[in-house]
């Protein structure tokens, strides 16, 4: 078990935890470290009950709100401990990654997931606040609240954009549920809040139909992703596990709320036995990054529990998907 050892303390975490935008590299590293995963069996009619309810949990395509997720490789910045466990934190998360099937940029990247080991995470968060406050604008009144004055071990938030069916970015583009139809009901155009920079050249993988009622001529991508870690309230927990941790809410726009169950995500909670990835969490990876982006949320919130269950419960007469 390894502790935390900060290095930099308070100030180093406020200087390097600006948001850092992503280039668009796409060579991939090499893997150096192992992937734990933990799990259980379960009877069909279970299965499907506790995958509706770890994708409720996620908060993943919530509401009218599309999926998002990265589209473009990650790179992953982790600061505040020793350069021995900023490196294994690193090749925890890209081992996480590469076999979730997520693209991996490749070494000397601009990075645009922060991972920050800091002595007072609440500190860390309200400095950005007061002086780029735009980090935050994504958020609402109570996430920010929480994010500000909360007292959770992990913080986290991300920056998002829309995307056209050509993949293109811009702050012009009416969000996919309200194309499709999932909204506001007025039936007019409606601006992205969410102003955004050059991210890159970014191509989409997806297929449009736009006479389909299904798919939406818009999804949304993650460009940001930041995680603030409060190293004295992570106390002895397994910085294996912490990593595991870090990449599930890196990798996937997460809430912060009640976690979803037999998942990494409940590592803090005093009953949890999770200490590694589950095979709960690896299922919903593979399943948000093989899924199309083009549908409407409720659509995807389906396919996710459909999904879950082909990984970890293949049906009679169909394949368990590779």
């Amino acid at each position: 078990m390894d502790d935390f050892k900060l290095s930099g303390g308070l100030s180093l975490a406020l200087a390097a935890l600006a948001v850092v935008l992503p280039a668009a590299a796409l060579a991939s590293q090499p893997a150096n470290e192992t992937i734990i995963v933990r799990g259980t069996r379960l009877d069909p009619a279970e299965a499907r009950q506790r995958a509706k309810d770890f994708v409720k949990s996620t908060g993943v395509a919530n509401g009218q709100k599309q999926v998002a997720r990265w589209v473009v490789p990650v790179c992953i910045k982790v600061i505040g401990v020793s350069g021995e466990q900023s490196a294994k934190v690193t090749a925890l998360m890209l081992g996480i990654a590469r076999e979730a099937n997520i693209a991996v940029a490749k070494e000397n990247c601009d990075p645009n997931i922060t991972v920050s080991f800091a002595p007072d995470a609440g500190e860390v968060v309200r400095h950005i606040n007061s002086r780029r406050p735009h980090q935050l604008r994504e958020l609402s009144r109570a996430e920010k609240d929480q994010l500000l004055n909360g007292a959770a071990p992990v913080r986290w938030w991300y920056a998002t954009q829309m995307l056209d069916r050509e993949g293109m970015s811009g702050n012009n583009i009416s969000p996919g549920w309200v194309s499709a139809g999932e909204g506001t009901g007025t039936g007019g155009a409606v601006t992205d809040p969410v102003a955004v920079g050059n991210v890159g050249d970014v191509t989409s993988t997806q297929q449009y139909n736009s006479g389909s009622n299904v798919r939406t001529p818009t999804v949304r991508s993650l460009y940001g992703a930041t995680v603030v870690i409060d190293a004295p309230k992570a106390g002895t927990t397994p910085i294996d596990a912490v990593a595991a941790y870090a990449a599930m809410v890196a990798f996937a726009e997460m809430n912060a709320n009640e976690p979803p169950p037999d998942s990494i995500l409940g590592l803090f909670k005093p009953d949890s036995a999770e200490t590694s990835l589950t095979d709960w969490d690896l299922a919903f990876l593979k399943s948000l990054y093989r899924m199309p982006l083009d549908r409407r949320s409720r659509i995807q919130r389906g396919h996710l529990v459909e999904a879950l269950l082909d990984e970890r419960l293949p049906k009679t007469g169909k394949t368990k998907k590779p």
